[in-house]
C-alpha cells in the first residue's frame, strides 16, 4: 500500500463551512407523512436558515417530534441533500415537487442547485432531461422552456414565500403537445449528432418545430443551404439560400449611401456566433411546397422595344420578397395584383445559366430576342430578330438564383441561374409525371 494518501481535489466555489445554528451533535426528529427521520444539527444546519432551524431553534420545540404532512419520498431527497449528498432527479414531476418544497421549507441552497440543475421538457408525454448548457449562452436562450421554468421559479416564490401560504399549492409540470420524436431530433441536433436530417420533408417538420421553441440558433444550423469557395469573387465565400429561409436581421447591405459604387447584398446567418458575412444567392422556387406557400410566379419579361429585360415576382414569393429584404423594401417597384403584391426588377444576366424548355440556352439568347448584344453593343442580325414573334415575351420560372446588387437602398437583380418554360404544352411536357 501506498504511504502517500489518495488527495481528493474540492472546487473552491463549494463552502465546506457549516454555521451552528444547531448544535451538531444534536438528533432532531421529523416525522413525515408515515415515515421517521432523524437528522443532526450538522444537517439541519447545512442549509439554514430554513423552517427546520426555525422550528428546533425555540426551546419548546427542541425535543419534540417535527410532523410534516408532505410526501416522504420528496423529503426523502431533501433529507439527502441537507447530509451533503447530490442529488440526481430524473422525473419533471419529483423536480417540480421538490422545488414546491424547497421553497415552503426555504431551504435557498436546494433553490439554488434546482434553478441550476438541468432542464425538464415534458412532450407529447415523454419526459426529456436537457443539459441546460446545451440552452444557456448560446442563440438559443433564452427559449420556450427556459422562459416556462422562469415563470415556475418566480410566480411560486411569490406565492409560497411571499404570501406565506399553508402549504404550497398542487402544481403539475407543464407538458406540450408536440411530437416528441421531433423534440428528440433537435435534442440529438443541439448535441452535435449529424445524421439526424433525414430528407427535406424533415427538415422543414423541425424548422417548425425550432421556430415554436424558439431555437434560434438551431433553426439556423439546419436550414437548407450552401456555403461555395469562390476564387473569382472578390468577397471570397458565397452562400445559397432559399428566399424564405432568409432571416430579416442577416442581411446586410455595405453600399456607401453616396450611391456610387453597386455592392451585392450580403448575409451573415443571425444567432451563430462568429458567423462570417458571405455574399448572397438566394433561390426563388416556385414548385416547392404548393400546399404550404400556394401559388406564385415568377415571370421573365423581355420587351424588343425597351432592350432592358425585367422579372415580375408575385404572390407569396413577393411578400416574402418583402419581409426577408424589410430594411430596403420600400424602395421596391411594385404593383398590386389584388389581394397580393406584385415586385418588378430588372436584372442583369451576364454569365447566367439558362435552361429553358428543358434546353439549356447559349449565354446571350436574351440579348438576340430583346435587339441588344451586351459583349459587342451592336443589333443582332436581323434573322435572329425575326425568330420571336411579337415584342412582348414572357418566360415562366421554375427555379432560378439571384444575386440582389445595391445602390445605396436601391436594388436590382443578377440572374445566376435560371429554369423555366414558354408556353403550358413545355411545362407539362417536362414537368408533368404520374404518382
Amino acid at each position: 500500500m501506498s504511504r502517500h494518501p489518495l488527495t481528493v481535489e474540492i472546487s473552491n466555489e463549494v463552502d465546506l463551512t457549516i454555521n451552528k445554528v444547531l448544535p451538531h451533535d444534536k438528533v432532531f426528529s421529523i416525522q413525515v407523512g408515515h415515515r421517521l427521520f432523524r437528522a443532526s444539527g450538522l444537517s439541519l444546519s447545512s442549509d439554514s436558515p430554513s423552517y427546520f432551524t426555525k422550528f428546533f431553534s425555540e426551546d419548546a420545540n427542541k425535543d419534540k417530534v417535527l410532523f410534516l404532512d408532505r410526501n416522504p419520498r420528496i423529503f426523502e431527497m431533501i433529507y439527502n441533500h441537507l447530509q451533503g449528498y447530490p442529488l440526481d432527479i430524473n422525473n419533471d414531476y419529483d423536480f417540480v415537487h421538490l422545488w414546491l418544497d424547497s421553497l415552503y421549507f426555504g431551504l435557498r441552497k436546494l433553490q439554488k442547485f434546482l434553478i441550476s440543475e438541468d432542464i425538464f421538457a415534458n412532450v407529447g408525454n415523454r419526459t426529456f432531461k436537457i443539459a441546460k448548457s446545451l440552452f444557456v449562452n448560446t442563440g438559443n436562450y433564452p427559449n420556450y422552456f427556459t422562459v416556462l421554468y422562469d415563470g415556475l421559479f418566480h410566480e411560486n416564490i411569490d406565492h409560497i414565500v411571499v404570501k406565506g401560504i399553508l402549504r404550497p399549492p398542487p402544481l403539475r409540470p407543464a407538458t406540450v403537445c408536440r411530437s416528441p420524436d421531433l423534440f428528440a431530433d433537435l435534442i440529438g441536433l443541439l448535441r452535435g449528432s449529424l445524421d439526424v436530417i433525414r430528407n427535406d420533408e424533415h427538415r422543414r417538420l423541425l424548422i417548425r418545430e425550432c421556430k415554436y421553441y424558439r431555437f434560434l440558433e438551431l433553426e439556423q444550423r439546419i436550414v437548407k443551404h450552401k456555403i461555395i469557395n469562390n476564387p473569382f469573387s472578390p468577397y471570397r465565400q458565397e452562400i445559397v439560400i432559399d428566399l424564405f429561409d432568409i432571416h430579416p436581421k442577416g442581411v446586410v447591405n455595405d453600399s456607401p449611401p453616396d450611391k456610387l459604387k453597386e455592392v451585392p447584398l450580403k448575409y451573415q446567418r443571425p444567432f451563430l456566433s462568429k458567423e462570417p458575412k458571405r455574399s448572397l444567392i438566394f433561390q426563388l422556387d416556385t414548385t416547392a411546397n404548393p400546399d404550404i406557400l400556394g401559388y406564385s410566379e415568377v415571370k421573365l419579361v423581355l420587351n424588343k422595344n425597351v432592350h432592358v429585360p425585367i422579372v415580375h415576382i408575385t404572390h407569396k414569393l413577393a411578400t416574402r420578397m418583402q419581409y426577408a429584404f424589410q430594411e430596403f423594401s420600400g424602395e421596391f417597384t411594385t404593383q398590386e395584383i389584388s389581394p397580393f403584391p406584385c415586385i418588378i426588377f430588372t436584372l442583369g444576366f451576364a454569365g447566367c445559366k439558362s435552361i429553358i424548355n428543358g434546353r439549356e440556352m447559349k449565354e446571350l439568347w436574351i440579348h438576340d430576342i430583346i435587339g441588344k448584344d451586351e459583349k459587342a453593343g451592336s443589333e443582332p442580325p436581323a434573322k435572329k430578330r425575326k425568330e420571336v414573334e411579337g415584342d412582348l415575351i414572357e418566360f415562366r420560372l421554375t427555379r432560378s438564383l439571384w444575386r440582389m446588387v445595391m445602390r445605396g437602398k436601391m436594388a436590382r437583380v443578377h440572374a445566376v441561374s435560371i429554369e423555366g418554360f414558354t408556353d403550358q404544352t413545355e411545362f407539362l411536357r417536362n414537368e408533368l409525371d404520374f404518382l
